[in-house]
């Protein structure tokens, strides 16, 4: 695999580009969406902020919209950046168990042997296991925000105070299930075809809609190409160039 960094459109958050905010524009437009999971909030401005506008401009009829961000200085930046629209709810947590999520990273043969998908980008080419399983602890922050002492001493005691949550796609998306939902995942890079899997796992039969971001990336090369194939997903909107797809699930297909 490449290295990530390479990548023309690399960024740790999701692209909010005119062609991503028009896609969504309109499914809002012409789906009335009741629900929406997001995995990956990173600091909320991003496709969270692009979500949440699209929500209100088209006065969406929305009952639950949750965000989960693993890393608590990412998910405290959200949530104040996200304070426009109390509509969404972010949370401090993880989509999958932590325990599972862990075994998957050290077994997942696609990072065991990267050097196989040569036109696949990885964020770390020397270990690859590592760095996912730190990213993995919530500690995607500290490459990307600088905080001074006393900051981080703060956060340290409000983090005592606030429940960490694993399993927030069993916690949510069976409810969700019953209306017209749209999942985003972007989450930690080495998790997001277990995720993938899980989403499947949970809404089984049912409709529903799904944005991946980073398809030509370990995150969701396979997930990419299971939507290809077909599978029951139909895709309705993709930017390869900018590494998102946009899929529905028809009801009954499994």
């Amino acid at each position: 695999m490449k290295r990530y960094s390479d990548y023309n459109h690399a960024s740790v958050s999701m692209s909010a580009g005119e062609d991503f905010k028009k896609a969504i524009g309109h499914l809002f437009s012409t789906e009335p969406i009741e629900y929406i999971f997001e995995s990956g909030t990173f600091d909320g401005s991003g496709s969270t902020t692009t979500l949440a506008k699209a929500v209100q401009q088209n006065r969406l009829p929305v009952k639950t919209f949750v965000t989960a961000e693993v890393d608590y200085r990412l998910y405290r930046k959200a949530r104040k950046n996200l304070e426009a629209f109390p509509f969404v709810t972010p949370r401090w947590g993880m989509t999958v168990n932590y325990e599972e999520a862990k075994a998957f990273i050290k077994q997942d043969e696609a990072i065991l042997h990267h050097d196989r998908y040569p036109d696949i980008f990885i964020d770390d080419v020397e270990d690859p296991q590592g760095f996912y399983l730190n990213e993995l602890s919530g500690q995607l922050s500290k490459h990307h925000l600088r905080q001074s002492w006393l900051s981080r001493l703060s956060q340290l005691f409000e983090k005592r105070k606030e429940p960490f949550t694993e399993n927030l796609f069993q916690e949510h998306l069976p409810a969700m299930a019953s209306g017209k939902t749209l999942v985003l995942l972007d989450s930690a890079g080495g998790v997001g075809y277990l995720e993938f899997q899980k989403v499947q796992e949970i809404m089984k039969n049912k409709t529903y809609f799904l944005i991946l971001d980073d398809i030509h990336h370990l995150k969701h090369f396979r997930s990419y190409a299971h939507l290809q194939q077909g599978n029951g997903f139909r895709i309705l909107n993709d930017n390869p160039a900018q590494g998102w797809v946009l899929a529905k699930k028809e009801g009954g297909a499994v």
